[in-house]
């Protein structure tokens, strides 16, 4: 396992990280803020410019889960789009989306399956373009 993960294109990792990144950014700035707000249930409050840690922070995490993603085309040794895709959306629904509605149905979200709703799909999108970017630099 350990051979397997020397094998991983770390380079492409990081392009895959950066554009998990802008889509982040493109879904939760331009096409669902006020619908992102709503769930949360702070669409009553002023925007705030985000800090430091709400830009690094989901690209470090998202990063991690490519970087996961990716030791597992390799260990899998996935090359073609059909499987990296099958396997973009075997961990955006089982990992990603699951984790979503998990962390969601909490008392500290108020709309949880609105929140899982508009977050969820931004996964599923986000694991199937990395997965098809870490399988066409592999």
């Amino acid at each position: 396992m350990t051979k397997v993960f020397s094998q991983v294109n770390w380079i492409a990792v990081l392009v895959a990280g950066v554009a998990h990144f802008f889509l982040g950014g493109i879904w939760f700035m331009a096409l669902f803020r006020r619908r992102y707000a709503a769930a949360l249930g702070i669409e009553d409050r002023p925007q705030q410019r985000p800090g430091p840690v709400f830009l690094v922070g989901p690209f470090v995490c998202s990063t991690v889960t490519i970087a996961t993603t990716a030791f597992l085309l390799r260990a899998l040794a996935i090359k073609t789009y059909t499987d990296a895709l099958a396997l973009g959306m075997i961990v955006g629904i089982g990992y990603l989306a699951a984790m979503t509605v998990n962390i969601a149905i909490n008392p500290l979200f108020p709309r949880p399956f609105y929140y899982s709703l508009i977050n969820a799909p931004m996964f599923i999108i986000g694991s199937l373009m990395t997965c098809t970017i870490l399988v066409a630099m592999a």
